[in-house]
């Protein structure tokens, strides 16, 4: 069949749609750009906020109301949090829950007999294409033993759990050998990451040693359980100077009714620390604005706390109340007026910090990992995630960089980024084998 699969939420999401595409392929499936080419519609759905479930039930209609001849099949955290409500979205043909999403192909098979290819599933664990990516997203970990009181995640994706090692170095080796320049290692808590005794740092150690692969990322470690071993092994250069810590608050008292297990001041030390052993380090995080009980002092240190900080991203979210998390049911909620001015504020100062960050780099050359090119301009990101914009004029003008390691020179501040201008000759190309194809937002 031709699939197309659409994505909502974050990059775990997105590594298991990546999987999943690259299973089907394997399966003699093939994947589309378009929604309009497809005969069947997989959507990996989210629930972490109340927009994110609307749109995840907007985009299990998209078939169904342009009146297309497509099956659709919709899985992920808002199938999974609500069943019942999912199976009744207008167009949904099957439900697949993420206590069953790992045997997605096969059930898609039982569901749809007609779908499943008459020369079975080729005896290929990962195919060697890029779905218009340069980047590849790895999932080591699922599932959440926190009780973080307005997080639904634990009931949606259950308890904690890891994958082996070696076959975490099996799947981020053979991305390598099939085109990627860069492995994104994705989970609801990598810090969490435990396999037979060996945890996040002997793993981490492990891809570094035994793949060949030019760049990796780490994303989503937990404040309170970052293993200081880690630190060596920033040391190569292939692991991006960069660390995704989620702060959620600045302020003490608030962390406490979220129920985070560390203190403003905990934070603030980890991460100094780790912006001083990692020089250029870009520190994201995310920051929750009008949460239950937040009273202006609570909101101005928070946001105080953000300024100061050096932060590289801070992204910016308006609490959003989930049904079944212990934070629906506290009292001193705020009034939507008043989470919005505070959520504008707060926007501002993130906005400032992301651009201080960046001007920090102006005059500098960095490796740019290319991945596409608009209006004339390649854009790419550097290991510290700075987006890099940079025309074409010159001698390479009319070579594809896309999905190649290549570097610039920074040279002055652009929208969300920095513009800059090519450095040197092209390396790290793509084997000719490796195809691209597109897969839904």
């Amino acid at each position: 069949m031709r699939v197309f699969f659409s994505n909502l939420g974050c990059k775990l999401n997105q590594a298991e749609v990546d999987a999943h595409a690259r299973r089907f392929v394997a399966a003699g499936h093939s994947l589309v750009a378009r929604l309009e080419d497809a005969e069947l519609h997989i959507i990996n759905s989210c629930t972490v906020t109340h927009r994110a479930a609307r749109d995840s039930r907007k985009t299990a209609r998209r078939g169904y109301r342009q009146g297309l001849d497509l099956k659709t099949v919709l899985t992920g955290c808002y199938a999974t949090a609500e069943p019942t409500e999912a199976a009744r979205v207008a167009g949904v043909d099957l439900v697949v829950t993420n206590d069953r999403k790992d045997r997605l192909l096969e059930l898609v098979h039982e569901a749809f007999p007609e779908a499943e290819p008459a020369d079975g599933v080729l005896p290929i664990p990962y195919v060697p294409i890029r779905f218009g990516r340069s980047r590849a997203l790895v999932k080591i970990e699922d599932g959440c033993n926190m009780g973080c009181s307005f997080c639904i995640i634990p009931s949606t994706r259950g308890r904690q759990r890891s994958r082996a090692v070696d076959e975490i170095v099996a799947e981020v080796q053979a991305l390598t050998l099939g085109g990627y320049r860069e492995v994104v290692i994705t989970g609801v808590q990598i810090s969490e990451y435990e396999d037979n005794g060996r945890r996040l740092y002997d793993l981490v150690a492990a891809l570094l040693t035994r793949t060949a692969v030019p760049r990796l990322r780490l994303t989503s470690i937990a404040p309170w359980k970052f293993d200081r071993r880690l630190l060596e092994l920033w040391s190569d250069p292939r692991l991006a100077r960069h660390i995704h810590m989620s702060l959620q608050s600045g302020s003490t008292a608030t962390l406490r009714r979220m129920r985070r297990p560390y203190s403003a001041a905990n934070f603030e030390e980890l991460a100094v620390e780790l912006q001083t052993a990692i020089p250029g380090l870009a520190l994201t995080t995310d920051v929750i604005v009008g949460f239950p009980g937040e009273t202006p002092e609570e909101f101005d240190e928070s946001l105080a706390f953000v300024e100061k900080m050096g932060f590289a991203k801070p992204h910016v979210f308006s609490y959003s109340e989930r049904a079944g998390t212990h934070a629906a049911s506290l009292p001193d909620r705020l009034a939507p007026e008043e989470k919005k001015l505070r959520t504008a504020e707060m926007s501002r100062v993130a906005k400032d910090s992301d651009r201080n960050f960046r001007r920090r780099f102006l005059g500098q050359t960095l490796e740019v990992l290319w991945e596409d090119r608009r209006a004339g301009q390649w854009s790419g990101l550097t290991d510290n995630y700075i987006r890099v914009v940079a025309g074409c004029e010159d001698e390479q003008s009319g070579k594809d960089l896309t999905g190649t390691l290549r570097r610039a020179r920074l040279m002055e501040l652009d929208r969300g980024g920095i513009s800059g201008i090519l450095a040197d000759s092209v390396h790290g190309n793509p084997p000719e084998l490796q195809e691209t194809f597109g897969v839904g937002a």
